[in-house]
């Protein structure tokens, strides 16, 4: 049974990835009912929903590293620094008060850490980070935060498959163009299917281009991590 969270943030994106497919079958006016129909007949829908969801997932955590090396380390961490303005200093003086307290790590004052050795100050960080999210995986008590960890999720891997998504478009474009120009439609107007799979491919390629972007999942991160902060209390 697919949770929630896989299906926002891991199947979706490998949906969108494989639009240009379904697009392709409007151009050739293929059937895809009865090709669904046959495959989950079959239960190989389950199966692709799966393989493809994991695909997504392994793809996103890959880039997670490249963009949290790019932002100065992981958003959760970064607001947790003492030199870091996101949060202001009595919320982020309270928060290391507090989670010292309960985890005994660290001190309830890192000053003295964070300005010797950063590093060390991370790793800290980090382990109040990773107590908190197990303090919080009630989904129904903590709804904002998991709605927030589901944005992320589902951005960041669309940005893990970006590449794909790009390469599928432009194939896509050649297949359909070509296709048109050997049967010399490409200049019909009244070539419907052509037109109408053209502008699906464009507004699919600008999404791409334009939407999914290293600032479009930042928004979301440093969100879910405020929000994680706030469930302290």
């Amino acid at each position: 049974m697919i949770n929630k969270y896989e299906l926002n943030a891991r199947i979706y994106p490998i949906i969108i990835t494989l639009l240009p497919v379904l697009i392709i079958g409007i151009y050739f006016s293929i059937d895809y009912q009865n090709i669904y129909s046959a495959l989950g007949g079959i239960g190989l829908i389950t199966l692709l929903s799966f393989v493809f969801g994991q695909l997504g997932r392994d793809k996103g955590k890959r880039a997670e590293k490249k963009l949290w090396k790019e932002w100065g380390g992981a958003p959760t961490t970064q607001i947790l620094r003492l030199t870091d303005d996101v949060l202001d200093t009595h919320t982020t003086k309270k928060a290391h008060q507090t989670l010292n307290e309960r985890t005994n790590i660290g001190l309830a004052n890192m000053v003295d850490i964070e300005a010797s050795d950063e590093s060390q100050a991370d790793e800290i960080y980090e382990a109040w980070c990773n107590y908190l999210r197990k303090e919080t995986r009630d989904t129904s008590k903590y709804k904002l935060l998991f709605q927030e960890n589901i944005s992320y999720g589902f951005r960041r891997n669309l940005w893990g498959i970006k590449h794909i998504g790009l390469i599928l478009v432009a194939i896509s474009m050649i297949i359909i163009t070509l296709h048109s120009y050997l049967n010399h439609q490409l200049l019909e107007t009244t070539n419907y299917s052509l037109w109408v799979s053209g502008i699906l491919l464009i507004v699919l390629l600008l999404f791409w281009l334009i939407v999914v972007t290293k600032d479009w999942i930042k928004i979301v991160a440093f969100a879910y991590a405020e929000r994680l902060i706030e469930a302290i209390d």
